[in-house]
């Protein structure tokens, strides 16, 4: 599978202001209590799965804060058998008064979810969760084409087919050759006028670092992840620690 991520780590203060709405239930089966939630005093909500034994019996508009968050795939209910797949955000909701902070860095908090076709930012997520970005090796470059409203391929003026991005196919180095390697492919998408200015020169095995990353939950059948980034940097090898003694001037002492 491609873009086989299990959760990523989510900032919750980069959320924004939180301010209780209500108890909701959700998932295929409708038993799962989420905290709704309105974001920077706008109609904009979020549910998170609290922590076990959280007091649901909150006033409307009680500021809370959010830290050791994470996004998985989820269930949601829906015609279909099965469920939708969702992005399911889950942490410990705490009152602003508590002192506890996030147990990772925030330095750590490297990349952005992002929701939408326009990519709208929700909040900052860890990206060593899905990847180590020091560890891919291209093998394979192609492009995305835009389809119109019956999914056939859009064309410009000239007729030809819109490129709405490439796709840059990735090994992770530290799992080639492992026997349960169905998680080993990562696939970043960047935009087209970028793409083709690193594409000159690039060979497969070529180690490239993703600048920018942002990710989006899809959950279709192909994948849960979809890997955005404004660029890729060659990794530039570690050098060696030299071995040898510092000449200081000063006579060694025996």
């Amino acid at each position: 599978m491609v873009n086989k991520f299990n959760k990523l780590s989510l900032q919750g203060k980069s959320l924004g202001k939180l301010t209780y709405v209500g108890r909701n239930k959700v998932g295929t089966n409708g038993d799962i209590s989420v905290a709704v939630l309105n974001i920077n005093d706008t109609l904009n909500t979020e549910n998170i799965t609290p922590q076990a034994g959280f007091d649901f019996a909150k006033p409307f508009g009680t500021e809370l804060k959010l830290i050791n968050a994470s996004i998985i795939g989820g269930e949601a209910r829906s015609n279909r058998r099965g469920g939708a797949r969702v992005a399911t955000k889950s942490g410990i909701l705490l009152p602003m008064s508590d002192s506890q902070t996030d147990d990772i860095p925030e330095a750590e908090y490297d990349a952005v979810f992002v929701s939408g076709k326009d990519k709208t930012p929700v909040g900052r997520v860890r990206s060593a969760d899905a990847f180590d970005s020091h560890d891919l090796i291209l093998f394979s470059v192609s492009p995305n084409y835009q389809t119109d409203n019956q999914n056939n391929p859009a064309r410009d003026d000239n007729g030809e087919p819109i490129i709405s991005n490439y796709q840059f196919n990735f090994m992770q180095q530290s799992k080639s050759g492992e026997i349960d390697d169905d998680d080993t492919f990562i696939r970043i998408l960047i935009d087209p006028t970028e793409s083709e200015r690193l594409q000159v020169d690039l060979k497969p095995g070529a180690k490239l670092v993703p600048q920018g990353l942002k990710f989006a939950f899809v959950g279709n059948n192909a994948t849960d992840w979809t890997v955005y980034a404004d660029t890729l940097v060659p990794l530039t090898p570690k050098e060696p620690k030299s071995t040898e003694k510092v000449n200081t001037g000063k006579p060694e002492t025996k």
